[in-house]
């Protein structure tokens, strides 16, 4: 018999590279200065030691992604099912919380699913990584599209089961093989495809809290001291002095905390990866593809 569900609380992710589980650490320790919930990792079986056995006192539960969902790009569709929370608000591992997140646990008064976005129909035509959302309801019939950035979703465990099982199945079946030439053009296909395109086709609802997390546009204006908005996804490349400041305040929440290691590195490279993708879609937009 399963344990009982615990009522609320935070789950994160890391799979494959350790430098994952670095990121969540920090990501964890960022949110803990901003809620008394509790704070969950899911892993594969390969970190799942490590988050138990060096960052026990980061997490109040360590569980397993199932297995079915750890190929390509459907690892975050497991999470309902790996979650120990009957609601649960999903944050990915590289992002670092500036205030509190708890309000979000409202939006599920009114949905099961919510992820932060909008729907749009097809009067409206917006990029997503590097789709038309038009062409994208039109090849598959749908009058409506949830463009969604998956860094931050509510959810309820037991409503949200059948419905990542549908985006997971969306994504193998339907997203792989009548989209699989489109990286040749610059697109990414990854998770938030197959949600937008079941999103649209469930009518599924937005986050009522659209000014949560930090946009592209908006990096440059990130004040530390002063945050305007609750949530720093990386997303975009921040800027050097931005870096350098967000690693201080890791190192010292780290120390005053207890916690061994440091997730520097894994950071480091992340921003040096976000960097090369800026680049590219800067080239991507001069020749029209983007």
């Amino acid at each position: 018999m399963s344990p009982p569900l615990e009522p609320r609380g935070y789950l994160t992710l890391a799979t494959g590279r350790p430098a994952f589980l670095e990121m969540a650490v920090d990501m964890a320790l960022s949110l803990r200065q901003h809620t008394e919930l509790p704070i969950a990792i899911a892993c594969d079986e390969a970190l799942d030691s490590p988050a138990r056995e060096r960052y026990g006192r980061v997490f109040d539960a360590v569980t397993r992604l199932p297995e079915r969902f750890l190929g390509g790009r459907t690892r975050k569709y497991g999470v309902a099912e790996a979650t120990p929370f009957g609601e649960t608000v999903f944050l990915d591992a590289d992002c670092i919380v500036l205030g509190p997140l708890d309000p979000l646990f409202g939006s599920l008064e009114q949905a099961d699913l919510a992820f932060l976005g909008s729907q749009l129909g097809r009067d409206e035509d917006h990029n997503h990584h590097g789709f038309s959302t038009r062409w994208l309801m039109e090849r598959f019939g749908l009058d409506r599209y949830l463009k969604t950035n998956s860094g931050i979703f509510a959810f309820r465990k037991e409503p949200a089961l059948e419905v990542m099982e549908a985006f997971r199945a969306c994504h193998e079946d339907e997203l792989r093989r009548r989209l699989r030439w489109s990286i040749l053009l610059g697109r990414w296909l990854g998770d938030e495809i197959a949600i937008g395109v079941v999103g649209g086709r469930l009518g599924l609802k937005p986050l009522p809290f659209p000014n949560t997390m930090y946009w592209p546009q908006e990096f440059d204006a990130i004040d530390l001291a002063d945050p305007a908005k609750p949530l720093l996804h990386f997303i975009w490349p921040p800027s050097e002095a931005l870096l350098e400041e967000l690693l201080d305040g890791m190192r010292a929440r780290r120390a005053a905390a207890g916690v061994p290691g440091s997730g520097e590195e894994a950071w480091r490279a992340e921003a040096e990866s976000l960097r090369r993708m800026k680049r590219r879609r800067r080239l991507l937009e001069r020749v029209g593809w983007w």
